[in-house]
C-alpha cells in the first residue's frame, strides 16, 4: 500500500514538475520571439542609417571635388 502512494506522489510530481517546465519554455520561446522582432527592428533602422551614411559620404565627396575644381 505504501509503495503504491509513493508511487502516485512520485507520478503526481512529475506530472507537475513537467507542467512546470513546459511552461516556461512556451514562455521562454515567446520571450526569444519579441527578442527576435525588436533585433530584426534594430537591423532595419541600421541599415537604414548605413544608407543615409552613404549618401552623406558621396555628397561630401562631390562636394569637395566641386570645392577643388574652383
Amino acid at each position: 500500500m505504501i509503495a503504491e502512494v509513493i508511487g502516485a506522489l512520485g507520478v503526481v510530481a512529475a506530472a507537475l514538475i513537467t507542467g512546470v517546465l513546459h511552461r516556461w519554455r512556451n514562455e521562454n520561446t515567446a520571450a526569444h520571439g519579441k527578442a527576435l522582432d525588436k533585433l530584426d527592428s534594430i537591423a532595419a533602422t541600421l541599415d537604414h542609417v548605413d544608407a543615409e551614411i552613404d549618401e552623406i559620404g558621396e555628397w561630401q565627396r562631390e562636394h569637395d571635388e566641386l570645392h577643388r575644381s574652383l
